[in-house]
């Protein structure tokens, strides 16, 4: 710092006691302004953007977390429902956004398929959202159609609400058993609606978890939307974190550990074998005139490898023989998969 008509002279030299006064009276009176690194200022202080409006409490990394249960749920969902509908279904997890519980009830349309959810052992509820494009085809199929999806969504009828209630019931579960390794559910509806603007089950103002997916179901596609207020989420948010980041780090001496445990229940695993004599097609109405003393004529001779098969597929060609006082068989080869 340098005082006018002191040019050269420092504060680092010794002053006098009036040189010191004649200082202090020109900074008070404007002649030396006060100046501020602003560069170290800068290092000091790290600024980050926050919005009130959007307080966005959900990190990076449980976001992670929450991302693999919800791909795991996806997965559980395509498996469990083929069988019940009779037809292809795929889901496909699209997205998972933090937003107000007042901005997902504003962007639900009207009307549509709500189920409240109990979210036990965790304290509070979620909503489960399925479009009408998702619920049509779904009821339509259940009751023998093609899975056809109305022109005009309307509200479901008592019976098409039961039916729902049915497939609510199988989505929980297939939730329940993708959680399981976190936190054992206990997930029971709580409420059907249609209306959007009626359910509140946090303030307008709370943050949510919002998860997307695309519902493939045969020709058709509809969505699903999870809405889970972070009230609810946060007793086990740090474990979702802690599980996304072990799943990440699992060490190779880990991994190896877990190859040799799965191969070593796989080998222990009772599969049925059996050996194939021959086969013939007949008619109903053949099987149903056959008494006892009938001869069945079968492809094989007895000179040809009978099939022996494990697990129900084709897996060798096999001599029949004893061996001491048991009917055995002896393997000659085995039969490449088509």
């Amino acid at each position: 710092v340098y005082s006018k008509g002191w040019k050269g002279q420092t504060m680092a030299d010794i002053l006098s006691q009036d040189e010191v006064d004649l200082l202090l009276s020109a900074v008070s009176e404007g002649e030396i302004a006060e100046t501020v690194d602003e560069e170290e200022v800068e290092q000091d202080i790290n600024l980050t953007t926050y919005d009130f409006r959007r307080p966005e409490r959900v990190s990076k990394e449980q976001l992670k977390g929450l991302q693999s249960l919800f791909e795991a749920f996806s997965r559980e969902v395509s498996i469990t429902f083929p069988p019940f509908l009779r037809t292809v279904v795929r889901v496909d997890l699209t997205s998972i956004d933090q937003l107000t519980y007042d901005e997902f009830i504003l962007s639900v349309a009207r009307p549509t398929a709500l189920t409240i959810v109990n979210m036990s052992p965790l304290e509070g509820n979620a909503v489960m959202e399925m479009s009408p494009s998702m619920v049509f085809p779904i009821i339509d199929r259940v009751l023998g159609g093609k899975g056809m999806t109305l022109a005009e969504p309307r509200e479901l009828t008592e019976i098409e609400q039961r039916i729902i209630h049915r497939i609510v019931t199988m989505l929980l579960a297939s939730l329940s058993r993708a959680w399981e390794q976190l936190i054992e559910f206990s997930l029971t509806v709580e409420q059907q609606e249609s209306d959007p603007l009626i359910v509140q089950i946090v303030a307008g103002s709370e943050m949510v978890i919002l998860v997307g997916y695309e519902v493939h179901i045969g020709d058709t596609v509809g969505t699903l939307n999870f809405c889970i207020p972070l009230l609810v989420l946060n007793p086990i948010l740090d474990q979702i974190s802690q599980q996304a980041h072990f799943s990440r780090r699992m060490s190779p001496e880990l991994t190896e550990f877990t190859r040799k445990t799965i191969v070593d229940i796989v080998s222990k695993t009772l599969v049925p074998v059996d050996t194939v004599l021959g086969n013939i097609d007949l008619s109903l109405s053949d099987v149903a005139n056959l008494k006892v003393g009938d001869v069945v004529q079968l492809d094989s001779s007895v000179h040809d490898p009978m099939v022996l098969q494990v697990g129900g597929l084709d897996r060798f060609l096999v001599q029949p023989g004893r061996r001491r006082d048991q009917t055995a068989v002896q393997l000659l080869s085995m039969i490449e998969e088509k």
